[in-house]
């Protein structure tokens, strides 16, 4: 990238000046790769007052200015997070470096066309990150810089998390939680007030979530925004919605008892219990340093393994919500996307517990990974034994003996259909069940060997969690990982998945303009998902199929040593350079037709028995009757899969009929066309008996 940083006179003959209410702004002048002109970027832009002092653990209040011209030239420091976790990892298992952190973190980053400051009225693309109610990218963070040189204006909100953006006290009207959210509707009201300064639509608006934090954050203000909106009629904050790997949003919001509770644990560890008055309390939690308040957070979040849930607090049942016609009869245009192997966001802990032994994985199973699921079903706890038996049998049974590559393949199988497919074919249904008059549109992202944010590349077939993005936000994100550019395969699927995404965006619909392979909203009658990406191919149970070269690599990784300090550097290109797209998927997506029609619903069904499996199979299993529960776990799992093979076969036999159909019509057109013609013309008629 070439980057200029204007302090020369011709500053205003250029543009880069932009007078808001706050004061004026001056940032950088960028030229993208994959750009013919000039992007302008506005870094760590404040739209909120530091929530430090008296004002942290209180709502965010808006800036108040700038007396000079800001230069907005650098993103700021992230909010305050736990170091260390899976989102800190880096492709070669190293330490990374720290990430830089400060409570003074509420700012935007900005992005924009230099045609677009010149004409304005461009569609906005607001995106909002994280994960787990706790995290953020600490590095390698969304860059809008290839979308706004498509003509749009891109914005990133910063926003407080864990224990800095939930904390809600039972009876303590000082601490009432929400900090988060309220950060990030501040933010939208800023955007809202000031975008058409900076070249942007106030009345075309879309915004993005990624991931568990911020696709269910951008549904919450859906709903948020519906209540208050009711006897006050306001400007929405958005017109429409992109929710990007988001997971089960009613699990990621916390009711809020059970949030207080967690909240009362943390103020018990940080010893400010014995404070008598609201006030007082937080007061005492005010006078905490950032560590302690983290250390205390981490010793109830446990990375990842929830024993008190710090989140939004919501006092509503997110799945009624979406059955209520009057919230749901605004819903807006919403594009819903998932990657085809969520799970394969490979962990470093995974990983030694292989180079360990087969046996700790086992033992990481049954102890943590198949527990977290029990809860879900609530039967009695003598019963819990059965649905585990239930879980192993399908997802760590056969053929598994001593294989560690297998198994770790099928841990990422099960976290991929467990807790992102099943959610994820929930939330379509329950949206497009309801009276929402939007569109939605769905889509699932499959690219062998892709990259994830961390820049690690998945070995296990698939798309993992995040790989996406590098593709989608371009050039500018991809190299800023891989330290690399693209290769001729990333380049065309770069290419190829943009396209409907942008043009969602701008119009509300992703269809390019062609015909034969259109992208259709998703329905109850024609439950339609697009392959944003190479073919999905169904997994066989039990196991995803591993490209021989891939489970080579994956080998490497297992047996290498576990002191690995030493270890020089490896080669970022060396797997992604490498990829050719599987013959069978190559010959897919080159035909066109039932092919198409039929790559489009394949997922659809894989879906439908994962859920089958879960909401349909196992409750039946489990079900009291008198006390009485299914004991032949074998025969009603082969009872199962007959019922897939069954339906499988009524799908192809459909897609065959399909096809013989549209070649007797085009015949039926040939023979038309033919009759019709001059009889002058000599040329013989066609003789058809249909």
């Amino acid at each position: 990238l070439q980057i200029h940083v204007f302090d020369s006179p011709y500053i205003t003959a250029q543009q880069t000046h932009i007078k808001l209410n706050q004061g004026t702004l001056v940032g950088l002048k960028v030229f993208p790769d994959s750009a013919r002109s000039a992007v302008y970027a506005f870094l760590g832009v404040p739209y909120a007052q530091a929530p430090i002092g008296e004002l942290r653990f209180a709502p965010s209040k808006p800036h108040m200015g700038w007396n000079r011209t800001l230069q907005a030239m650098s993103m700021k420091p992230i909010c305050p997070q736990l170091s260390n976790t899976i989102y800190d990892e880096t492709s070669d298992e190293l330490l990374a470096r720290p990430a830089e952190m400060s409570e003074d973190c509420l700012y935007l980053n900005i992005w924009v066309s230099e045609n677009g400051l010149r004409y304005g009225n461009l569609p906005v693309l607001v995106i909002l990150t994280g994960e787990d109610m706790s995290y953020d990218w600490p590095r390698n963070r969304v860059t809008g810089l290839d979308f706004a040189a498509e003509g749009l204006v891109v914005i990133t909100i910063q926003y407080r998390t864990n224990i800095f953006g939930w904390m809600n006290a039972a009876d303590n009207s000082e601490l009432n939680g929400n900090y988060g959210l309220q950060d990030q509707r501040l933010a939208l009201e800023w955007i809202r007030d000031n975008v058409q300064s900076l070249g942007g639509n106030v009345n075309q608006i879309t915004l993005l979530g990624h991931g568990t934090t911020g696709a269910s954050c951008v549904v919450l203000h859906y709903v948020l925004g519906y209540q208050s909106s009711i006897g006050s009629p306001t400007t929405p904050l958005f017109n429409q919605m992109i929710l990007m790997s988001s997971g089960n949003i009613q699990k990621h919001f916390g009711s809020v008892s059970t949030v207080q509770e967690a909240s009362k644990a943390l103020i018990q560890k940080l010893g400010c219990q014995f404070e008598e008055h609201g006030r007082q309390v937080v007061s005492c939690l005010r006078s905490k340093s950032v560590g302690d308040l983290l250390n205390a957070f981490e010793s109830i979040y446990n990375h990842g393994n929830i024993s008190h849930h710090l989140a939004p607090s919501v006092d509503f049942n997110f799945d009624s919500i979406l059955t209520n016609s009057s919230v749901m009869k605004s819903f807006p245009n919403t594009m819903i996307g998932i990657t085809s192997n969520e799970g394969a966001f490979l962990q470093d802990y995974w990983l030694e517990l292989a180079r360990d032994s087969y046996a700790s994985l086992r033992t990481y199973i049954n102890n943590t990974l198949l527990p977290k699921a029990l809860p879900n079903f609530r039967a009695p706890n003598q019963n819990y034994e059965k649905i585990f038996e239930a879980l192993n049998w399908r997802y760590f049974g056969n053929g598994l003996e001593g294989d560690r590559i297998q198994l770790l393949s099928s841990i990422q199988n099960f976290i991929s259909e467990y807790e992102y497919e099943i959610p994820f074919y929930r939330l379509l249904n329950q949206i497009t069940n309801s009276s929402a008059p939007g569109d939605i549109y769905a889509y699932v992202f499959d690219f062998d060997n892709s990259m994830d944010m961390r820049g690690k590349v998945n070995l296990f077939g698939g798309a993992s969690h995040t790989s996406d993005l590098p593709l989608i936000f371009g050039p500018s994100l991809f190299q800023q990982i891989a330290r690399r550019r693209f290769t001729i395969e990333e380049e065309k699927m770069f290419r190829k998945i943009r396209t409907p995404i942008i043009s969602f965006i701008k119009s509300g619909s992703p269809n390019p303009g062609r015909a034969y392979d259109g992208w259709l909203p998703y329905s109850q009658q024609n439950k339609f998902i697009y392959n944003l990406g190479e073919m999905w191919l169904p997994k066989q149970e039990n196991s995803l199929t591993l490209d021989a070269k891939n489970r080579q690599q994956i080998k490497e990784l297992i047996d290498m040593e576990k002191i690995i300090s030493s270890r020089p550097r490896p080669n970022r290109n060396e797997f992604s350079n490498s990829y050719q797209m599987p013959s069978d998927k190559r010959s897919i997506l080159n035909s066109t037709g039932n092919s198409i029609a039929k790559r489009n619903t394949e997922y659809s069904l894989h879906l439908k028995r994962v859920y089958g499996y879960w909401q349909v199979f196992l409750p039946q299993i489990f079900a009291s009757s008198n006390g009485q529960y299914s004991d032949d776990i074998v025969t009603q799992h082969l009872l199962y899969k007959e019922a897939s093979a069954d339906a499988a076969r009524y799908k192809h036999g459909f897609f065959v009929m399909l096809g013989l159909v549209a070649v007797l019509l085009s015949l039926l057109g040939l023979c038309i066309y033919l009759l019709r013609r001059d009889p002058l013309d000599p040329s013989p008629h066609c003789d058809c008996d249909l």
